[in-house]
């Protein structure tokens, strides 16, 4: 019996020794393999990417990591660019069960989904049931611009064949969904831009980190301009008054206590201008009742105002101001407010929204384009030749410039705009025909106000 026991006991210490040493090698393996790959011996590298998946593949989520550089390598000089493709796939989904906790699950769902778009791998409801399980097993981390865009034009193409079951409503619905999720990564990158704009204005430098940050941010800023418009374009064609009111007037009894779809449908009639309709009003007091909200009583301002009673518009829009809290939304709110007054010819107004908007997020840059337009408009207005009427668009450059300046989205279309104004503005030669060396300043008699700087020759 103590000899069975010896054996006993004798065995396990192999097995353990056994199992520590393949842990080792495991170990030893990744190192040499994390080596190769960094030093780009993407052959090399790519052997030792198989032995380890098959015999450590709970090693590291480094595994995975470096195998994605070096499937991503190979991808640009494949000839058969779909079979690599589907390799990477295979290792993304090897990831996501192996080294789950390690994993963003919605982030590598998304590039899984974009893989197979790119390269026209699987049905479009095969890529599109890949993104919508990142949407809703992880929403969070699903937040890639271009693999948020796909997941919506997937579902646009399915409502468009008309066989997969996928309504106007249904499309309409996604679409809002997914503006949510790109409304709440465009609040995120905002308040990372606003604390750099802040300290930047105080003077204070950046720090490494902050400059890597920026430039992250900066980045997605374009992409949500760019993919958030594409999807706006895709939805144009189907959402329109004519289309949306009866939609929503058919669906209204059945979700008049539903606060959420509500709010969406009145948000949407609002953005497309469908505002005068009398369900707009409905839509307006039924979640107004329900869950009050700042653009509760900004619709109702704008419903009230448009009946002529100005002093309970006035108390709603001062009941919204008040009830918005959060520097990002209340902006985002208070720029919404200075379109409407815009649309109704009050410059002022609207130019007093538009600041106000600014100081509650810095990075705000469309509302200096629309002061930029609003000053534009308005040269012929302030000036007592003509000569100071034109040098009302260096005012409106100016603007221009700092929407740019703290909007990398905006960069482009500032540009061309200062550009624009410029062209418009007196020329050198106008400036020196009126004896101006430059640094002068041209007083603005009109509602702009102020001055501008005569720019030096």
């Amino acid at each position: 019996m103590k000899k069975t026991v010896t054996l006993l006991v004798a065995g396990l210490f192999a097995i353990t020794s056994f199992t520590t040493l393949n842990a080792q090698d495991c170990k030893v393996k990744l190192s040499l393999f994390a080596e190769n790959a960094k030093a780009k011996n993407y052959n090399e590298a790519e052997k030792q990417l198989g032995e380890l998946r098959k015999e450590c593949p709970t090693i590291s989520s480094a595994l995975y990591a470096y195998g994605e550089r070096i499937y991503k390598a190979k991808l640009t000089t494949a000839a058969d660019k779909k079979a690599v493709a589907q390799e990477l796939i295979q290792l993304y989904r090897d990831r996501i069960a192996n080294v789950p906790d390690k994993t963003k699950k919605g982030d590598v769902l998304g590039d899984i989904g974009t893989l197979m778009v790119d390269y026209k791998i699987g049905s479009t409801k095969e890529q599109y049931d890949v993104f919508d399980e990142a949407f809703k097993s992880d929403l969070e981390n699903f937040k890639n611009p271009k693999s948020l865009y796909l997941y919506f034009e997937l579902y646009y193409n399915m409502y468009k064949e008309g066989n997969q079951g996928v309504q106007l409503e249904n499309l309409i619905e996604k679409y809002e969904e997914l503006t949510e999720k790109f409304d709440s990564e465009s609040e995120r990158l905002a308040k990372i831009k606003n604390e750099i704009i802040t300290k930047q204005e105080a003077g204070q430098a950046l720090t490494s980190k902050e400059k890597r940050n920026e430039k992250i941010a900066d980045t997605n800023i374009n992409a949500i301009a760019i993919f958030s418009g594409n999807m706006e374009s895709l939805i144009e064609r189907e959402s329109t008054c004519e289309t949306l009111i009866p939609l929503f007037r058919k669906n209204f009894e059945q979700n008049k206590s539903n606060a959420l779809w509500l709010k969406r449908a009145a948000g949407r009639l609002d953005a497309k201008g469908c505002d005068e309709d009398p369900l707009f009003v409905e839509l307006v007091e039924a979640v107004d009742a329900l869950e009050p909200s700042a653009n509760s009583k900004r619709y109702l301002s704008s419903i009230y105002e448009r009946k002529g009673d100005a002093k309970r518009a006035e108390e709603y829009l001062r009941e919204s101001l008040s009830m918005e809290t959060d520097p990002y939304k209340k902006g985002k709110l208070l720029y919404n407010i200075a379109n409407k007054a815009k649309a109704r010819g009050q410059k002022a107004k609207a130019r007093q929204y538009y600041l106000e908007a600014v100081k509650s997020n810095p990075s705000l840059g469309s509302a200096y384009l629309k002061i930029a337009q609003l000053y534009a408009s308005s040269v012929n207005q302030c000036g007592n030749d003509e000569f100071t009427k034109r040098a009302g668009y260096w005012k409106a450059a100016e603007m221009a410039r700092k929407a740019g300046q703290v909007d990398p989205s905006l960069k482009s279309i500032a540009d061309r705009t200062v550009s624009s104004y410029m062209q418009s503005a007196p020329s050198k030669s106008d400036i020196f025909s009126k004896g101006y060396k430059g640094g002068e300043t041209i007083p603005l008699n009109c509602w702009i106000g102020g001055s501008v700087r005569v720019p030096n020759l």
